[in-house]
């Protein structure tokens, strides 16, 4: 009998080991625990991790972008600035394509649409409005500039484009609503509306909770151009993005079955609901890894036995093959009395994501530290939470070199971020790091 027992955990060990996953033409999902395995009667905290790989695609393949770029032409953007955010639109003109539609706003003390969305067939008479028309003056209405812009994209929004507005601004929002939250909820619109914003915040007078809260609620980007010569590249590296899309309004459910519980969600956010969990991100590109990571306790469990601990369901538009394609998978957890065999399951690469999260948590604490004056403390934190992340890499020989990479890597950053916590720069330089962190996106 206990030969029987030993064998049949054997085998549930392998499906565990080896996680949930399927491949399709576009997307590899996966869904794996960071401890497949656990010893019987001991439930511990566990993270479950599910991720979507887009595959690699023939660029020629692009699907068509219907993009609102809305520029702050504030007085405070006069000179090189808003040179350079002339000649970062005329890039963006010269990418696209007859096949994409482009919007341009510019707003200051209000907000004008310059381009009304319309097919990008006629690119000087485009170049020529935005040559006519930006240039610096006036306020920095940059709520009635967003609207617009969410207006222009949702005039052209079809489910076989790529939805997305690039907002830029280099000041504190002054004419109407100008508050965290009020721009939040129109970001909250946009991404209702499968409307994704990249918010490009120019030299040390914007506000970057502002900026970088419109984009996490919309699961845009956020980006800090300390120097607007550095414009054009930045849009360079959007554009890579938007022209890799594949897939977009995808919804994860995590359902958790009776017995087991959640705890939190790490990263990206997303609506605990008893033991429903729903995270939604706008956009998936190709050769990029997307995740969900859900800390929970397992129910408990007898020596042998192997338990569902959870269904995964996955709807999202199939950008290339323009239809919605769904997917279910179901995530088991194994019990046993050998702790070898709990140790040789354990998933190291869940393991170094949960490790890179929690590190985000604390840099924001670093954050907080530094907003109150803190700086001494901030710069403790920062270094301690670096120090921390090395350890993890030393202490675990059977870490893969990509995982390792990814580890060091963070503690590097940790440790020039500390280095730079006189710099004037700090807050926007961490703000930029830990949005792009708290993504929860790996590039492959």
């Amino acid at each position: 009998m206990k030969i029987i027992k030993i064998f049949a955990l054997l085998g549930l060990s392998v499906c565990s080991l080896f996680g949930h996953a399927q491949i399709n033409k576009q997307i590899q999902v996966r869904s794996e625990l960071s401890s497949p395995i656990i010893l019987e009667g001991t439930p511990e905290t566990n993270y479950l991790k599910v991720s979507l790989s887009g595959q690699n695609i023939d660029s020629k393949k692009r699907v068509p972008i219907n993009l609102a770029i809305v520029i702050d032409k504030s007085g405070s953007m006069s000179g090189q600035r808003i040179e350079k955010a002339r000649e970062a639109a005329i890039l963006a003109v010269n990418m696209l394509n007859e096949n994409d539609t482009l919007s341009i706003v510019a707003y200051d003390s209000e907000a004008r649409v310059i381009v009304p969305a319309t097919k990008v067939d006629n690119k000087l008479r485009i170049i020529g409005l935005i040559n006519e028309n930006i240039y610096a003056e006036g306020g920095t209405a940059l709520f009635a500039g967003l609207s617009k812009g969410i207006k222009q994209v949702e005039n052209q929004l079809t489910k076989d484009k790529v939805n997305r507005i690039i907002l830029l601004s280099d000041g504190q929002a002054n004419i109407g609503p100008s508050s965290v939250d009020e721009l939040s909820q129109l970001a909250i619109i946009a991404a209702k509306k499968n409307i994704a914003i990249t918010t490009l915040g120019i030299g040390s007078d914007y506000n970057e909770l502002l900026m970088s809260s419109i984009a996490s609620y919309s699961d845009g980007n956020h980006v800090f151009v300390n120097n607007s010569a550095d414009l054009e590249n930045v849009f360079v590296h959007e554009f890579n993005d938007l022209m890799s899309a594949i897939a977009q309004d995808v919804v994860i459910t995590i359902q958790l079955k009776n017995g087991v519980k959640p705890v939190r969600l790490l990263g990206r956010d997303g609506v605990i609901k008893g033991n429903e969990i729903t995270v939604k991100m706008n956009q998936l590109f190709s050769n990029q890894e997307k995740y969900v990571l859900l800390e929970v306790i397992p129910d408990k469990g007898k020596v042998g036995q192997e338990k569902t601990l959870a269904q995964v369901d996955l709807k999202y538009d199939n950008l290339l093959e323009n239809k919605t394609e769904n997917e279910t998978q179901v995530v088991r957890i194994s019990y046993t009395k050998d702790k070898k065999m709990v140790d040789d399951a354990i998933h190291q690469d869940v393991i170094v994501e949960t490790e890179l999260q929690k590190v985000a948590l604390e840099n924001e604490k670093a954050l907080e530290l530094y907003n109150q004056g803190k700086r001494d403390e901030a710069q403790q934190l920062l270094r301690e939470n670096g120090e921390a992340l090395k350890a993890i890499s030393a202490q675990s020989p059977t870490m893969s070199m990509s995982d390792k990479e990814r580890i060091e890597n963070q503690a590097r950053k940790n440790k020039t971020l500390a280095e730079s916590v006189q710099k004037p720069d700090f807050s926007k330089t961490l703000t930029e790091e830990q949005f792009q962190l708290k993504q929860s996106a790996i590039k492959k």
